[in-house]
């Protein structure tokens, strides 16, 4: 006879979880053992015919998987987004539910009930930051887009709403109702669309009115693994508890599979219940009831047995009887508590090196602060003022009058020029050619570049550019005014060496974001600009002094190395030997490049791993017990391929000191690699 309290070994359990949005989904397989749920793989499939051959779609990615597992899964978890649930009836639209249920009849799966996306997100967020969540949840399919908000860790409104081209008019649209009832959460989380990228880009860039934020919000991006763990924690921890709420006794299993399997409940056992007799409802798992502990407690009745009366004849005998009872005695608790031995085996492992290229899911986080600089300009420029003043021209050609246009240079001695400020024409000289009278004319006339060079004496003769020598000018009053000095300007040096100060120091003083224990951050795809630029002032103007303030932003990129590693064992799998074995704990990598694709990052990487061989240390642990020291070598080599192993014996008899304990609790076995 079985009792079931004492049966502690976990049995191995499979899951099938189908995640089902717009236009495509995802066939998941689950692995329930010891208490914990793991994914083991899963398939992507895009709708061939929208709706209509879902089934179909679903029947041939669960084919791939279960060829390549070697495995028939029954029981099924479906996920939706939500806006294939209708709020009202409180269940999967009725024509989403009807292929659905089409789908689990063709295919003789048996459901267990459905899980909207965002509450598994919620659920995932606040298991991994510690905190209640207080963000906006932004759900993106094709045509749909569902905005959540979160309060202290608890739903505030919900709204489902069309969506167009148009993503921040889509949001304004329903970020206008939510704000009509409550303030709106300083972060937004993206997830799950073919473009978070940009759509996280263009939410940043918006200048958001001070009625929806008061600071810029802070964009967060899920990654596609990030939801896939969100939707398989929240399956796990209700399972969990379903698992603990009840133990059904053979005879009420049995009776329960002539029901049909139609979905569950917590604290529900898995079958039809009155609540569902109406079958076009598919049940909502109520994942947020507690499950109270369930105390068993077995009382187990030993027989009595018939006493037997001894008479005990008090001779020598029973002082011999009584010696070796102590002797015994002695033996045995020596051998129980002291007689102990610590085992180090060396195995024999493979090591596997290689480069892998993988891609991997990544978050995106941003972060934004105000930040002002100010610094010594260092351009120069020469100003001033140039020298001016009239001069008179003389023409001395009797046959023909001059006229000088505007402009007209005229050279000094010094080679100094000046133009004429305006047109002049100069009559033709009067008199005979033996003593000819030449006509005059005033100008004012300005010098062509500032500086007190250009001062000059009256009295000085100037010659006319590109005129004969009859035609001259001479000054009668000094030229005057002419000054230059030196000052200092704002170049584009000044501005360039002020934003790239404010970027070294925003990357310093920007409030860090926040890394999971399990993220890495890719350094290389990391990026700090600026969102709003303000110099006091301009290239060019006078100034010993340029400010800059700005707003600046600072983007990461980040990954899960858990998830990495994982992508990594299923790609080494293969290459390891058939009697090795392949733990995560011995696998290092190095990345050499990281490249953003469209929807993740490809990683090419250098791998080195150890595979050790397969052995049981319990078997090995039962092989040598109580054996003596001189065979443990014989047997770990040939039982069990072990060449290398160091043995450490503690015991107080030295009669026993060459063997090892005789109670498998006393063996330390430890194992190391070669």
């Amino acid at each position: 006879m079985k009792i079931p309290f004492f049966l502690n070994k976990k049995q191995k359990e499979f899951y099938l979880g189908i995640f089902l949005k717009e236009e495509q989904g995802i066939v998941m397989i689950f692995l329930k053992e010891n208490d914990r749920l793991e994914l083991v793989d899963r398939e992507k499939f895009n709708y061939t015919n929208g709706w209509e051959n879902l089934t179909n779609d679903v029947d041939e990615a669960l084919y791939k998987l279960e060829k390549n597992l070697d495995l028939e899964i029954k029981k099924t978890i479906i996920f939706v987004y939500s806006h294939l649930v209708d709020e009202k009836m409180g269940d999967i639209k009725p024509v989403y539910l009807q292929k659905i249920k089409q789908l689990t009849k063709a295919l003789d799966l048996k459901p267990m009930g459905y899980i909207e996306c965002f509450e598994a997100i919620s659920f995932y967020l606040q298991k991994e930051d510690k905190i209640s969540l207080n963000a906006i949840l932004i759900e993106l399919d094709k045509t749909q887009i569902g905005i959540f908000s979160y309060k202290g860790g608890k739903i505030d409104i919900k709204k489902i709403l069309s969506r167009t081209d148009d993503i921040i008019a889509d949001l304004v649209e329903g970020f206008e109702e939510i704000k009509k009832k409550s303030m709106l959460p300083a972060r937004i989380i993206l997830y799950d669309s073919g473009s978070l990228d940009d759509t996280a880009t263009k939410i940043l860039s918006h200048r958001w009115s001070s009625d929806f934020f008061v600071q810029i919000p802070k964009v967060d991006i899920l990654s596609e693994d990030e939801v896939i763990n969100g939707l398989m924690n929240i399956f796990g921890e209700q399972i969990k508890n379903e698992a603990s709420s009840y133990v059904k006794t053979t005879e009420d299993r049995s009776k329960d599979d002539k029901k049909e399997n139609f979905g569950f409940m917590i604290n529900e056992d898995v079958g039809e219940k009155e609540i569902y007799q109406n079958k076009n409802i598919l049940p909502k798992t109520n994942w947020k009831n507690k499950i109270k502990d369930l105390t068993s407690k077995l009382l187990v009745i030993l027989p009595r047995k018939n006493q037997v009366n001894f008479k005990i004849n008090f001779s020598g005998k029973i002082f011999m009887m009584t010696g070796v009872l102590i002797i015994l005695l002695g033996l045995f608790v020596n051998e129980y508590f002291f007689h102990q031995a610590q085992l180090t085996v060396y195995l024999p492992t493979q090591v596997l090196e290689k480069n892998i290229n993988l891609d991997i899911g990544y978050r995106l986080a941003s972060a934004s602060a105000n930040f002002s600089e100010t610094i010594n300009t260092t351009g120069k420029q020469e100003i001033g003022e140039k020298a001016r003043g009239q001069v008179t021209v003389y023409n001395s050609n009797l046959s023909s009058a001059e006229i000088l246009s505007k402009g007209t240079s005229i050279i000094s001695p010094n080679n100094l020029k000046y133009f004429l400020e305006s047109e002049v024409k100069v009559a033709s000289a009067t008199g005979d050619a033996s003593s000819p009278q030449p006509s005059t004319i005033k100008v004012t006339v300005v010098a062509t570049e500032i500086g007190e060079g250009y001062n000059l004496t009256a009295g000085t003769k100037f010659t006319i550019e590109g005129k004969s020598n009859n035609l001259l000018a001479k000054n009668d009053s000094a030229l005057l005014g002419g000054s230059k000095k030196q000052v200092q300007t704002v170049s584009k040096k000044d501005q360039e060496d002020l934003k790239t100060s404010i970027v070294n120091k925003a990357k310093k003083e920007i409030p860090s974001i926040k890394v999971l224990p399990d993220e890495a951050i890719v350094s290389s795809l990391s990026a700090t600009d600026f969102n709003k630029t303000i110099f006091s002032k301009e290239i060019g103007e006078e100034s010993s002094k340029l400010t800059l303030q700005a707003t600046v932003y600072t983007t990461q990129y980040l990954y899960s190395k858990k998830l990495f590693i994982d992508k990594i064992l299923v790609s080494l799998k293969p290459e390891v030997k058939n009697d090795y074995r392949l733990e995560k704990e011995n696998i290092a990598y190095t990345i050499n490049k990281i490249s953003k694709e469209d929807k993740s990052l490809k990683v090419d990487a250098k791998i080195k791993a150890k595979a050790v061989i397969n052995i049981s240390t319990d078997e090995i642990k039962k092989g040598i017990l109580g054996k003596n020291q001189s065979k443990i070598k014989e047997i770990l080599k040939s039982q069990y391929k072990i060449d290398g192993y160091n043995l450490n014996i503690n015991e107080p008899l030295p009669f026993l000191n060459n063997y090892l304990p005789f109670f498998l609790k006393n063996i330390i076995l430890k194992n190391s690699s070669l």
